[in-house]
């Protein structure tokens, strides 16, 4: 009796690890991607395959794999715009690429490491709801995104290249100050042992 508990315990587990949900989409994971953790709208296998919805941050998620691509490919599987991205990735001595795509009124980014778009992920794609956001609104979306990226990372390098300007121009008030101080201090020094 223990041993067939056991072995259905087992067999749940295997199953349950075989289908994810993430946001509204069912995705049936090969056996290679099975094992990972599903959490906050996101599913992750050792740095190394990843599905999550987007919807929240599309400009976050896209905007730095845009700005480092080695190449970038739009293409269509299954009633689903997709656009793919790849580079070198030097912590793995590999490439990672990334497949923006839409599933019914959400954007999902798939990320794996390669830079071929394989039949498994294609799979994993074409086995969604079809896209409910029209192809050009998906382009156009992904373009702006890329786009609100860029100004937000200018933003930020003008705020750092003002805090690092203010920062300098204190501590350099600070350091006149503690020279003045520290004159003084010699001057009572020296008059109190005068």
């Amino acid at each position: 009796m223990v041993a067939l508990t056991l072995t259905i315990l087992l067999m749940s587990f295997v199953y349950a690890g075989s289908n994810v949900k993430v946001n509204d989409a069912e995705f049936s994971l090969p056996p290679k991607y099975q094992g990972g953790e599903l959490d906050n709208n996101s599913y992750r296998l050792n740095n190394t395959f990843s599905i999550r919805c987007i919807d929240e941050n599309v400009a976050g998620a896209i905007g730095l794999w845009a700005s480092e691509k080695e190449f970038e490919e739009d293409l269509d599987i299954s009633n689903h715009p997709v656009r793919h991205f790849y580079q070198h990735n030097p912590y793995v001595n590999d490439y990672h690429s990334h497949a923006y795509f839409a599933s019914g009124k959400s954007v999902y980014e798939i990320a794996w490491t390669g830079k071929e778009i394989n039949r498994d992920i294609e799979n994993l794609i074409k086995n969604t709801s079809p896209s409910e956001i029209s192809e050009d609104a998906f382009y156009n979306a992904l373009d702006k995104s890329i786009d609100i990226y860029k100004e937000q990372k200018i933003n930020q390098l003008n705020q750092d290249e003002e805090y690092n300007y203010q920062e300098s121009k204190y501590q350099s008030k600070l350091h006149e100050q503690q020279t003045h101080d520290e004159r003084k201090l010699n001057q009572i020094l020296l008059t109190y042992y005068n």
